[in-house]
């Protein structure tokens, strides 16, 4: 029996829902499989602060549209690397992991990369002397350029045996908070019709898995061809266009303090614990984030917003509650045709 671990990070939920998708398909293959989510297993915020790995855009916005007068040093990823030591806290992991047969990283994709949290957390891993097979699983929307390979040189540079990638598009949750309203319903059908091709998609790389262990490994391809080809152009039109946009139209911190209930759910929940109290108990961010949303999206009043473009927009409320209401309104249609 293939022992496995799925060890993600979920910003809105969906990277979540999919580390669930391939646990329950490993499962019926009779595989044992354990499911981790990072932020159970360090503090994250701490760690990630430590030594604060940023993506272009965030570093970009630090520099041209900074939220304070001390912008954060943060370290672009090439630097990361080039930099990385193994990180004592993490150093049980090597013992700790060796029980598994097979192990799965799993991120949402911001601009082609996994979260920074994600990335830290990679760098401060011990180097594995035993090789362990693993593969890395990705979210996106709709493209994810040359995510795999990215993943693939870490985990090789930390001694571990990459032998493949998995991914799905599911829903457009990182513009839902520019949109006027947002149809809880047809997302959520949306979402199960999307569950269903990655359960697809799930089977047959664990074919391909599967065929590993059995000494006659069957062919398989990752990412999509056009995903490595579109990766190009796309890296050059996000770097200038998206990049432009998010700028001048989103990057920012806002709060209706009228609407604000000081629960400091915001502040508990930010992976990079960069949300803090002011003098008068009001949550305001004073550097640049990765815009994982999460804040917006858990907010429990829509205080929060990110710039004016992001106020008073819809919100979104995670995987589950779209699938709830996708059942609901297939329950109200089936008892309609009675």
């Amino acid at each position: 029996m293939i022992k496995a671990l799925l060890v993600y990070f979920s910003g809105t939920g969906i990277t979540r829902h999919y580390a669930t998708l391939i646990q329950k398909e490993m499962e019926k293959r009779g595989y044992s499989c354990d499911m981790l989510n990072l932020e159970e297993l360090t503090d994250l915020s701490v760690l990630w602060q430590k030594k604060p790995v940023a993506l272009t855009y965030t570093i970009r916005a630090e520099v041209k549209r900074p939220l304070s007068k001390y912008p954060w040093p943060y370290q672009d990823t090439k630097t990361a690397i080039e930099n990385c030591t193994e990180n004592p806290l993490l150093s049980y992991l090597e013992q700790a992991w060796k029980k598994y047969d097979l192990i799965g990283f799993g991120s949402p994709v911001y601009s082609f990369r996994p979260a920074p949290v994600m990335i830290r957390f990679l760098l401060d891993l011990p180097v594995f002397k035993k090789t362990v097979r693993v593969f890395s699983f990705a979210t996106h929307d709709g493209a994810q350029g040359d995510f795999e390979k990215f993943m693939k040189n870490i985990l090789t540079m930390k001694g571990f045996n990459f032998v493949g990638h998995v991914d799905q598009a599911f829903v457009y949750s990182a513009s839902v908070v520019i949109r006027k309203h947002f149809d809880h319903r047809q997302a959520g059908r949306l979402l199960v019709k999307k569950s269903r091709q990655a359960r697809n998609k799930i089977d047959i790389f664990l074919d391909y898995i599967t065929s590993l262990y059995s000494g006659i490994p069957n062919w398989y391809r990752g990412a999509s061809i056009f995903n490595l080809l579109f990766g190009i152009p796309y890296r050059l039109i996000y770097s200038y266009g998206i990049d432009f946009l998010l700028n001048h139209f989103l990057f920012g911190f806002g709060i209706h303090k009228n609407k604000c209930i000081q629960c400091m759910t915001c502040v508990k929940q930010c992976p990079q614990g960069l949300i803090e109290l002011d003098e008068e108990g009001y949550p305001i961010r004073l550097y640049h984030c990765m815009y994982c949303l999460r804040c917006l999206n858990w907010c429990p009043t829509d205080a929060l917003y990110f710039s004016q473009i992001t106020d008073e927009k819809a919100r979104f409320p995670g995987p589950e509650v779209l699938i709830e209401s996708a059942m609901q309104d297939e329950l109200a249609y089936r008892l309609k045709q009675k």
